[in-house]
């Protein structure tokens, strides 16, 4: 008896996990961790309403979509389209800095546009900023990463503003600055300092520059964003390579899905089925 239940144990066990690889093939693949993870907005219709854009983080960093941007045709399904004028930005709730305690962080997005701007800001001279291009350097093509304190702006060297589609990346992780741009290293230099930030607070903006001490606030350079960005995402820790070239490749769900749940769904199902 004991060993006909001890079998049909062992065989439910392997049934379950058969249908775990079975129902999840493309889980065995590099996933990315939401280990991290503070903004997320995948500027889907379903996740717009009317001027509000929901965090797909859980953290209830919602935005204010400021302007007339639309919804267009994304990378990875829908996008937001910027005509490149200061009213189109989106105002981030909530998420803020105020004092020089940034170890690590990585910002992400996918852009097509065709000229410098604007991509994220919680202000260069306070914390930091990410476009397409800048007004420091000469740098009219490049991904910027500019950060403080002392200030230290720096750019790439990959060619963005040729209105096609490209995935970039800008991380700081205490020791080194990086951008990566579609799924490659593109640039890497030594940071000049271990924290990030002052003491001062910033709220932040996608599509224009920040000098907002409160939520809406002051906007500042004015050099917005112009094109079609998808996919905005910022985690507090330095994604790793793999993460981001999996990423680069434009999956719809590219978060790792917890085994267990996998493994509790899975069996649900062989219940149902059987």
């Amino acid at each position: 008896m004991k060993k006909t239940i001890l079998t049909r144990l062992m065989t439910s066990l392997v049934t379950a996990l058969f249908a775990t690889l079975f129902f999840f093939p493309g889980d065995t693949k590099a996933k990315v961790s939401r280990e991290g993870l503070i903004l997320h907005y995948s500027f889907d219709k379903n996740s717009i309403k009317g001027k509000d854009i929901t965090d797909l983080s859980g953290n209830k960093n919602d935005g204010l979509i400021k302007g007339k941007q639309k919804t267009v045709k994304g990378k990875v399904k829908e996008g937001m389209e910027f005509s490149g004028s200061s009213p189109d930005y989106i105002s981030v709730r909530n998420h803020h800095y105020k004092k020089a305690d940034i170890e690590a962080i990585t910002l992400i997005a996918w852009v097509q546009s065709p000229s410098r701007g604007m991509i994220a800001s919680w202000d260069r001279s306070e914390f930091f900023r990410f476009g397409v291009g800048d007004d420091q350097l000469g740098n009219n093509d490049f991904i910027a990463f500019d950060t403080c304190c002392g200030i230290h702006d720096w750019h790439g060297k990959e060619k963005i503003t040729d209105d096609k589609w490209h995935h970039v990346v800008a991380q700081f992780d205490g020791k080194n600055k990086r951008i990566y741009v579609d799924g490659k290293l593109d640039a890497e230099v030594k940071a000049p300092h271990k924290v990030m930030g002052k003491v001062i607070t910033r709220y932040g903006f996608i599509g224009i520059g920040s000098e907002a001490g409160a939520f809406d606030g002051g906007i500042g350079p004015n050099w917005a964003f112009r094109g079609v960005m998808d996919e905005f995402f910022l985690f507090h820790r330095a994604v790793t390579a793999k993460e981001i070239a999996h990423m680069a490749k434009g999956p719809s769900e590219p978060f790792a899905v917890d085994s267990k749940k996998k493994l509790a769904i899975s069996w649900a199902e062989i219940k149902t089925i059987q």
